[in-house]
């Protein structure tokens, strides 16, 4: 959640910036900044009841993004192994799926 309020925050900063006209597209006006605010209170409104409508999506969105440090943990762990994969390949020694199957430690040259 603090992500999507992070880009919120972000855009709503964004759309305050002035903009030149002539910058524009074709068809295309300049929003006036009372017009901005208007849009941002009508998605504030929004948002703050979509748990309310969407109880299961809000559930499982919860349970994600407590995850995501498992997540994170388990890919830097795919990432950490691949890239051991590679450097044992090369100097002849035990692969990494033999040392992850036993739980090893592989000693560095002593």
């Amino acid at each position: 959640m603090l992500l999507v309020r992070a880009a919120f925050w972000l855009t709503l900063v964004v759309a305050f910036i002035p903009v030149n006209p002539e910058d524009l597209k074709d068809g295309q006006r300049v929003v006036s900044t009372g017009e901005t605010i208007v849009a941002a209170q009508a998605v504030f409104a929004d948002l703050t009841g979509f748990c309310g409508r969407n109880p299961l999506t809000c559930n499982t969105g919860k349970e994600l993004f407590s995850q995501l440090g498992a997540k994170a943990t388990v890919g830097a762990r795919h990432v950490y192994l691949y890239l051991e994969a590679r450097s044992a390949s090369t100097d002849g020694s035990e692969t990494v799926a033999d040392l992850q199957k036993t739980g090893s430690i592989k000693k560095q040259g002593l």
